[in-house]
């Protein structure tokens, strides 16, 4: 006969508690993720500045290639559309025009439409001439479809965010040897960040002043803390006369335009 044992009382196992966090423990932690954001966010802004400084001088340095690409092809001679000397200096006129050399094209003197001959002749991408990310001026691309068929920049103050070398000197600077060319010197600011257009040694706002990339004769860039970098040590943001818009006083005068205001 076969024995059947009954246990007796079975033992129930219970899990040991949860120990919740008391609010002094949470208030803790909320406190060290604060003090590790503090400490951390400052880098993390520097570094996304740098990366769009080091953009920005790539633009410049791209801008520099095209511009001596075209002074291969124009006898050494940098981009300028329709010049008349001592005539008021233009930007962003007529942009839609067909030729800019003809009838109808950019008025004299367009110190918008020099540059736009890079991007017509050398097939820039648009992109080029924007400052990236700049917290402070906002760019854009130039949306037109087909640069070769155009004059200018659809909107210089949006598609445009650098400053180039005013080819468009007085009679009085001509005569002194102003020309602008690839036989400028390696110390010749050749074009930078948008001028600000103070008049005074304000550094250009597409970094939010903090300095500005600049581009020399010889091709290369630098990121310079003060504007005070043309040959002579004066503001490449205006002619030596401390004047913005206005034509260069002697053959080193660098005076870099269109200006953001």
């Amino acid at each position: 006969m076969r024995r059947v044992f009954i246990p007796s009382h079975r033992r129930t196992v219970r899990p040991p508690p949860v120990r919740a966090f008391t609010l002094l423990e949470i208030l803790v932690v909320v406190g060290i993720i604060a003090v590790l954001m503090a400490l951390l966010l400052p880098g993390l802004e520097k570094a996304r500045e740098s990366a769009v400084a080091v953009k920005c001088a790539n633009n410049l340095r791209q801008i520099g290639a095209a511009l001596s690409m075209y002074g291969n092809e124009n006898h050494g001679a940098y981009p300028r559309t329709s010049y008349v000397p001592g005539a008021a200096l233009a930007q962003g006129t007529n942009a839609g025009a067909p030729d800019p050399f003809r009838p109808g094209g950019p008025l004299a003197n367009d110190v918008t439409a020099d540059l736009f001959l890079l991007l017509r002749t050398q097939r820039l991408p648009a992109v080029v001439f924007t400052c990236p990310l700049t917290d402070v001026n906002t760019f854009e691309p130039d949306p037109a479809p087909r640069p070769e068929l155009r004059s200018n920049f659809t909107d210089r103050r949006k598609n445009l965010g650098y400053s180039y070398a005013n080819p468009y000197p007085d009679a009085a600077a001509e005569a002194v040897g102003y020309r602008l060319s690839t036989r400028l010197g390696a110390a010749f600011a050749l074009a930078a960040d948008l001028n600000p257009g103070t008049g005074d040694s304000s550094n250009s706002r597409n970094h939010e002043s903090r300095g500005q990339n600049v581009l020399f004769g010889d091709g290369h860039v630098e990121w310079l803390d003060s504007p005070l970098v043309a040959v002579s040590r004066d503001n490449i943001y205006a002619s030596k006369r401390g004047i913005v818009y206005d034509s260069p006083v002697d053959a080193i005068d660098s005076v870099l335009l269109p200006a953001e205001q």
